[in-house]
């Protein structure tokens, strides 16, 4: 199996939290979330979907940053393509498309 590396600036972070993993496997994306951390949070006052929509919109900058880095392409190009094609994606596929389940946090 192929893991990323942890970022350096996490190091010594006893806060530090994983938030999102994506994998391709057996000709299918499989993912692993956890869901709840702002909502449950006692002094979150977010709004757990826009604090999602804040990872999402950062995760995307971190893209266009290292493919910028990586293969020279202009970043608000990379950004413009990005949303083009999940502005797409969302409204042609079905919410109820997602297979599996929710099963928590690992410790839960």
């Amino acid at each position: 199996m192929r893991e990323l590396l942890r970022p350096p600036e996490i190091t010594g972070d006893d806060e530090a939290t994983e938030m999102i993993r994506v994998w391709l496997a057996h000709g299918d994306q499989h993912v692993s979330l956890l869901l709840g951390m702002w909502q449950d949070a006692d002094d979150s006052e977010l709004d757990e979907r826009e604090a999602w929509g804040d990872l999402l919109a950062d995760t995307i900058r971190h893209i266009a940053h290292g493919l910028s880095q990586s293969h020279g392409w202009q970043p608000a190009e990379t950004i413009r393509r990005i949303s083009l094609s999940l502005t797409e994606n969302l409204r042609t596929d079905a919410v109820g498309a997602v297979a599996g389940g929710y099963v928590g946090a690992a410790g839960d």
